[in-house]
């Protein structure tokens, strides 16, 4: 009868066995059973992320808000390159109102004014310049006539005629600027230099901050007015 040899393993390798098990499973185990709950709040440091792990599909939708982003690493989307468009279009219309609107400021103007004969009205004051007219009636012949004063000294003044052309003209002097007569009974309309008559003059304030040049438009016997008149004046200083 043959004989064969049976040996039991030894205690030392079946533990050494029962441990390589336990450590095979026990990692499955952790691999199949760790979530959420089992990790620590704040346990997961930055320096535990590897570099470019989180990406766009792992980030929840709207979860970064304008705080948490660098303004200045974007460019422009189409819409904000429109509002920048929109802006600088309605600074551009702003400037150029705000031009149009100092413009206007130099321009003067005294409208239609009408006058009885013997009647002195005012028409402008710019500056340090006032201008005003008269309406007389001389023996039959109606005159209109337009006079400047100023209040600064060492101002100047000239009229269409070299006659009243004054380079030294000093507060308390009386400057003719314009004038138109007729002694017909008809209506009559003057706005340019004829016959003696003058319509144009230009004055400049003694400091150089007031340069004027204007016109006076006369009429006699126009507007139903014994005489009437309209003047503008444009400030260049």
């Amino acid at each position: 009868m043959s004989k064969y040899s049976s040996r039991r393993p030894s205690p030392a390798l079946v533990i050494s066995i029962l441990a390589l098990f336990v450590a095979l499973g026990g990692s499955a185990y952790a691999a199949s059973k760790i979530g959420t709950k089992n990790i620590k709040n704040n346990a997961i440091t930055a320096a535990k992320i590897k570099k470019n792990a989180v990406t766009t599909p792992k980030i929840k939708n709207n979860a970064i808000t304008g705080a948490k982003i660098a303004e200045g690493s974007l460019g422009s989307v189409p819409t904000a390159t429109n509002a920048t468009h929109a802006a600088t279009a309605t600074n551009a219309v702003n400037a150029t109102n705000a031009v149009n609107a100092t413009n206007f400021s130099r321009f003067h103007t005294s409208g239609l004014v009408k006058l009885s004969v013997g009647q002195t009205v005012p028409l402008l004051a710019v500056g340090p310049f006032s201008f005003y007219a008269r309406c007389t009636d001389s023996g039959g012949t109606y005159e209109i006539e337009s006079f400047a004063t100023t209040s600064q000294a060492k101002s100047n003044i000239a009229s269409y005629e070299e006659e009243y052309y004054e380079s030294d003209w000093e507060p308390g002097e009386e400057s003719t600027v314009g004038y138109t007569e007729t002694s017909s009974s008809s209506p009559y309309w003057a706005h340019w230099a004829s016959g003696g008559e003058y319509t144009e003059f230009a004055a400049s304030s003694g400091d150089g901050k007031t340069i004027l040049s204007g016109e006076v438009i006369n009429s006699v016997r126009s507007y139903g007015a014994d005489c009437s008149v309209s003047m503008y004046a444009l400030n260049y200083g």
